[in-house]
């Protein structure tokens, strides 16, 4: 398509657009107001918010309260008795983002400046990376440390929530250097990660090349789909989903460090907006590519005829619609387990994701991707962005006018429904 194609087709999406952007706004702001507390009362709770007394008590039994010092120490008193300390991450390491947003934490600390443990506060990382943190023991790894020694300790990040994992580890190292003094030292490389990385990259290039020169990239197609599934989706846990969505929404994106993520973000929603093309999910999903090489054991392909072609039709998009008005009512879903991406990282995998994502392997064997063609909520976003109506009529024109009109109607009568 030219570029005066491609604008005429972005213009006719604009409508759709325009409301789709406002009914997620509309749930990021219902659920942003349901998290926050009246000003009146988020004064006298304020501490209690950041750190509730209920934690600090298992560090320190005869805690009676706790007082903050400055933006990081918090000392535990017991009466007026300071009885240990807290390094608290927030805010300072609020802009350190794991795989759905940031995670505050404290280390509870003795008066001999020895660490007795990690305790994470509320936060809204997924809960499925956490708890593969915690199985791999990361949460107690700065334990029975001085201070001194906890800085200069180097702590793994945990394979499959490397995301996680780093948020937690530069928030520690952020919290230990504020309070000592530091300058936070230099940059520490870690190869392994920034070979994963380059893969990675890689991997976003050759779907890349793969969308625009289709013909001559195909015999590249087994490769590409062999190294999504392994690089993006078992090491590195990349997919795009509606969770991580949903969160970088609330929380915010994590650019820095971990950018390719949110490059390969970035490019499934502007490549079928702006160029109408279905990038990620014919080129880089892992769990699309997984689909495809399943139906590889067997060439012919149960297609869905009579009644069952027009339920399946719009089984999809029905999906993503439900999902969106339980959000939009302010219903909160646990967006993980509605689909089967998590499977990738199996240790942190609810059981319920996992035999979703089998079920739909083997399903795959019989159905052309059925996950992606009857099903992914995901999937339905990014097809609403990328579809557009390219015939030249008149009609088109008065079919669009009167999208623009309708949404104009809907937005002026939004405006005095919030006022």
């Amino acid at each position: 398509m030219s570029v005066k194609e491609n604008v005429a087709t972005f213009i006719t999406k604009l409508p759709k657009v325009i409301l789709l952007c406002v009914i997620i706004y509309l749930i990021s702001l219902n659920f942003k107001m349901a998290n926050e507390e009246p000003r009146e009362e988020q004064a006298k709770t304020e501490l209690s918010n950041v750190v509730p007394l209920d934690a600090v008590k298992k560090y320190f039994p005869s805690s009676t309260g706790i007082e903050k010092i400055n933006d990081v120490r918090y000392d535990v008193k017991a009466g007026q008795q300071v009885i240990g300390k807290l390094l608290v991450t927030t805010p300072i390491a609020d802009d350190l983002i794991g795989y759905a947003g940031n995670v505050p934490l404290f280390l509870a600390v003795s008066n001999e400046d020895v660490i007795l443990g990690l305790t994470l506060l509320n936060n809204s990382e997924s809960p499925g990376f956490l708890k593969r943190l915690e199985k791999k023991n990361l949460f107690s790894a700065w334990d029975g440390k001085t201070l001194e020694e906890a800085e200069q300790l180097n702590v793994e990040a945990v394979s499959g929530a490397t995301m996680s994992s780093d948020a937690i580890r530069g928030s520690v190292k952020r919290a230990l250097a504020f309070y000592l003094e530091r300058d936070g030292g230099g940059l520490d490389l870690d190869w392994m990660k920034l070979l994963q990385h380059v893969l990675g990259g890689v991997v976003v290039l050759l779907a890349l090349a793969s969308m625009f020169w289709g013909g001559r990239m195909k015999r590249w197609r087994y490769v590409l789909q062999v190294s999504s599934v392994l690089i993006l989706g078992f090491w590195s846990g990349y997919f795009v989903s509606l969770e991580l969505l949903f969160n970088w929404l609330l929380n915010g994106i994590p650019w820095g460090a971990r950018i390719l993520l949110p490059v390969i973000a970035v490019l499934a929603l502007a490549c079928p907006l702006f160029l109408s093309k279905a990038y990620y999910c014919a080129y880089l999903c892992p769990f699309g590519a997984a689909q495809e090489l399943m139906g590889k054991m067997r060439k012919k392909k149960i297609a869905p005829k009579g009644v069952w072609k027009n339920i399946f039709k719009y089984t999809r998009i029905v999906y993503f619609m439900v999902i969106l008005a339980l959000l939009l009512w302010g219903f909160p879903l646990d967006l993980a387990s509605l689909e089967p991406f998590p499977a990738f990282l199996l240790t942190a995998a609810t059981g319920w994701v996992i035999a979703l994502a089998v079920l739909f392997l083997l399903l795959s064997i019989f159905f052309a991707r059925p996950w992606c063609n009857y099903f992914c909520p995901t999937g339905a976003l990014l097809d609403l962005l990328r579809k557009a109506d390219t015939k030249e009529s008149s009609d088109r024109r008065k079919k669009m006018i009167g999208e623009f009109v309708a949404l104009a109607i809907f937005l002026v009568i939004l405006y005095f429904i919030l006022r």
